[in-house]
């Protein structure tokens, strides 16, 4: 049986109705499938730079970037949660939320504020926006990821063998993103800055 999660800070999944891959039956099937996945939205826009056309970081692509990250495992990938959780903007705020991050990455452009801090800002405004019923924060670092990648600069390679499990480095990185919902953003920083490559 999968429901549930016994790695702090994950999101527990509920409801099996959606999932695609109905021979799973263990939580490392799941995520398994979910890594199988992810590995083709890394090769398409992590091998190669990808392009304002082909990454524009707009609502619609958020929601597509989703898609491509989860979709062969879940139906409702790339589709807004429609219920209240325990982290996140309310449901009926969540596109709006999005159009105004869209609007915070051009102005963080202008302003000349440096990419690796950029990064930081989408990575946690995303993750704090939850639009999504799972995969936020795998899908909010890989957002972080194409922006600095599309800006050619390195990305960061987060250690996601022991992202995803309870480890110190999970722990590390529900502290920053914490620090960030209370205006802190150092420790998130901080966090890209060791393992940018």
């Amino acid at each position: 049986m999968i429901l549930g999660s016994d790695v702090p800070g994950a999101t527990p999944i509920d409801d099996l109705s959606g999932l695609r891959q109905r021979h799973i039956q263990t939580r490392a099937e799941l995520n398994e499938a979910e890594a199988d996945n992810i590995r083709a939205a890394v090769i398409a826009y992590l091998i190669a730079q990808p392009t304002e056309r082909s990454a524009p970081f707009d609502v619609g692509w958020f929601c597509d970037l989703h898609r491509e990250m989860f979709g062969k495992v879940w139906d409702w990938a790339g589709r807004w949660r429609t219920s209240q959780t325990n982290v996140g903007v309310a449901p009926g705020a969540i596109e709006v939320s999005l159009h105004q991050l869209e609007g915070d990455l051009r102005a963080w452009g202008s302003s000349g504020m440096p990419m690796i801090e950029q990064s930081v800002h989408l990575h946690h405004r995303a993750v704090h926006i939850h639009p999504f019923v799972n995969g936020n924060g795998r899908w909010a670092r890989m957002l972080a990821n194409i922006w600095l990648r599309r800006h050619g600069q390195p990305i960061i390679e987060w250690p996601y063998t022991v992202l995803g499990t309870e480890s110190a480095i999970r722990n590390d990185y529900l502290i920053a993103v914490r620090a960030g919902d209370a205006g802190d953003l150092g420790r998130l920083l901080e966090m890209h800055q060791r393992y940018q490559r």
